[in-house]
């Protein structure tokens, strides 16, 4: 009949256990004597309980009063070093988490080139105004004789309900996880998006109210195929000076429905 298990090697136990335990002694003992100061173990105890290196505390955010780890610390170990995208803010180059990642929601003290935001999208923005012309200026092109302001302003609001009638039968759910048969229209915001650095790719779409600008942001990249490695920013860009809207807020809180929007890299 062949042996099961094997004997406690405490002389003084010498138990038959099925499932006996190898120490690092090389000596088989039950669960009770399997602790090295039970069985006077002979092996070097910096043998036995090899120190384990203690990882690196990783760097925290940047912004004042945030505990929580920057973005940058998740890759700066990474080998590939030369390839990779550093994950700190284009102005400061300080190291943020996601939530203070976007120049806004750390007061950045750097304030973006005033030349950037004109020269680099104006292909952008002239596509905008061909295929989404604003009310303002359809209406003073299609009446040459002056108006009083009361008469400009009901122009202008007429205007632009047509455009916003025509968008709302057109747009396409922002997130394809929602039907149109099951949201309101009075619960949705509606924004014809373009991309910042292909200005061809434009699309018309709504999102619920309640919806998040990061999480807009993200869908917003899929639909015109951008990747989300890169640090992305969602821009208004109206007539008197752009507005690059902050991720942590409502989307609906930060533009009108109907709004233009322009989905960019940051730079």
């Amino acid at each position: 009949m062949p042996t099961i298990g094997a004997h406690c090697s405490v002389s003084t136990c010498n138990v038959n256990d099925f499932l006996p335990i190898r120490c690092k002694c090389d000596l088989l003992f039950c669960k009770d004597h399997i602790a090295p100061e039970l069985h006077s173990c002979g092996v070097d105890p910096s043998v036995r309980d090899p120190i384990l290196p203690v990882p690196p505390k990783r760097q925290k955010c940047a912004a004042q009063g945030c505990t929580k780890p920057s973005l940058e610390s998740a890759i700066a170990d990474s080998a590939d070093v030369d390839n990779r995208i550093p994950a700190v803010c284009p102005r400061c180059k300080s190291a943020f988490c996601a939530a203070h990642r976007n120049p806004a929601s750390h007061d950045c003290p750097v304030s973006e080139p005033a030349h950037s935001s004109h020269t680099k999208n104006a292909a952008a923005r002239a596509l905008l105004a061909k295929n989404f012309p604003s009310s303002s200026r359809t209406g003073s092109t299609n009446s040459q004789s002056p108006t009083t302001p009361a008469a400009a302003a009901r122009k202008t609001a007429q205007s632009r309900q047509i455009e916003l009638i025509k968008m709302r039968s057109r747009a396409q759910p922002g997130d394809l996880k929602d039907k149109s048969a099951s949201v309101a229209m009075s619960q949705r915001v509606h924004v014809n998006v373009v991309r910042g650095d292909v200005a061809s790719r434009t699309g018309l779409y709504w999102f619920r109210k309640e919806t998040g600008t990061g999480k807009a942001l993200d869908l917003l990249a899929n639909h015109l195929g951008m990747s989300t490695a890169r640090p992305l920013q969602l821009v208004r860009p109206d007539e008197s000076a752009e507005a690059v809207l902050q991720t942590d807020r409502l989307l609906s809180d930060q533009i009108e429905d109907g709004a233009s929007l322009r989905v960019e890299y940051r730079s």
